[in-house]
């Protein structure tokens, strides 16, 4: 089931005295917060459906209560307090109320409410992503709604999304494909050590994930590989038949430049007695570490499907 944003961002959201601001989605002002809300309410999409399967009888909705309800749901109380049945009260109270939601459930209501809409060209998905992110940009607001999920448009969620992609990825194969065990607990401890701090561990264990996506994919071709170096597997899979690469590109400047990045950092950062000057190794250079094993293990991983599914048609 997909999470919504508050649950994909749990570990980044520390709110301070204002519940509408925290550290990850910052400050957004009340203007942009009514824009949004207007967007919201602007995009009820009515909706029917049947509550009893074995009745035709059908209930009416729209893509916003059902959005409300999702969330409530999520929640385990409803954010948004419903006056329907009230004459006294009006649909801008409603409004209000979700102008007011902390941020983290505003964007949750904003991507439930995305996926209940239809592909209509007139008021689908598609009109609904512009109108939200015109209320974002009109205001300079660094957010977008890309795909029904929020994305800040900065470096921290962007590293988020990519360490978060490949052990998902990881997750996947290791339950189909076991060999992708060790890759997948290696780079969960790289994750693990770059937030406690131990930048050593984490760039070792970064580096020891991608070697093991390297030697199971060079396995898949029937070679040994068990005891075989970075140097040995990138240049076994710059020069293989494993990566699709264009004619300007050469397999021996892929292996220097990118393939052996992250074994070069491993090599003489956290291993082979690096820090016998007594030069700490810092967060950045470990957070770099992490993000390249993400994004290597993802490319090789996404070029070994490829195969496999052009060698089974």
């Amino acid at each position: 089931m997909k999470q919504v944003f508050s649950q994909r961002c749990e570990g980044l959201l520390h709110t301070g005295d204002d519940e509408s601001e925290d550290d990850l989605c910052g400050k957004i002002d009340s203007a942009t917060r009514r824009r949004l809300a207007s967007v919201v309410e602007d995009f009820r999409e009515p909706q029917a459906y049947h509550p009893n399967r074995y009745d035709s009888w059908t209930e009416e909705t729209d893509a916003l209560a059902s959005a409300i309800g999702r969330l409530s749901d999520i929640l385990g109380y409803s954010p948004i307090m419903d006056f329907a049945s009230d004459s006294f009260f009006t649909d801008s109270n409603e409004q209000g109320q979700i102008a007011n939601l902390p941020t983290p459930h505003l964007f949750d209501l904003i991507e439930l409410q995305y996926d209940e809409l239809s592909d209509s060209p007139t008021d689908g998905r598609e009109e609904y992503r512009k109108e939200i992110n015109s209320a974002f940009q009109e205001d300079n607001v660094p957010w977008l709604l890309v795909d029904g999920r929020m994305v800040k448009i900065d470096a921290q969620q962007f590293e988020q999304d990519l360490k978060r992609k490949a052990l998902e990825r990881l997750h996947e194969l290791k339950d189909t494909s076991p060999a992708f065990q060790s890759a997948y607990d290696e780079l969960t401890k790289a994750v693990e050590f770059l937030k406690k701090g131990d930048y050593p561990e984490a760039i070792t264990n970064a580096e020891k994930s991608y070697e093991s996506v390297m030697k199971v994919i060079c396995a898949e071709e029937g070679q040994e590989v068990s005891s075989e170096s970075a140097d040995m597997l990138t240049k076994r899979l710059s020069e293989g038949s494993y990566l699709t690469l264009p004619d300007s590109l050469s397999s021996g400047g892929l292996k220097s430049n990118v393939l052996m990045s992250l074994p070069y950092l491993r090599n003489h950062a956290a291993a082979h007695g690096a820090g016998l000057d007594n030069s700490p190794i810092d967060r950045p250079l470990a957070n770099l570490a992490v993000n390249l094993a993400a994004a290597l293990d993802m490319y090789l991983i996404d070029e070994w499907a490829d195969q496999q599914q052009t060698n089974e048609s």
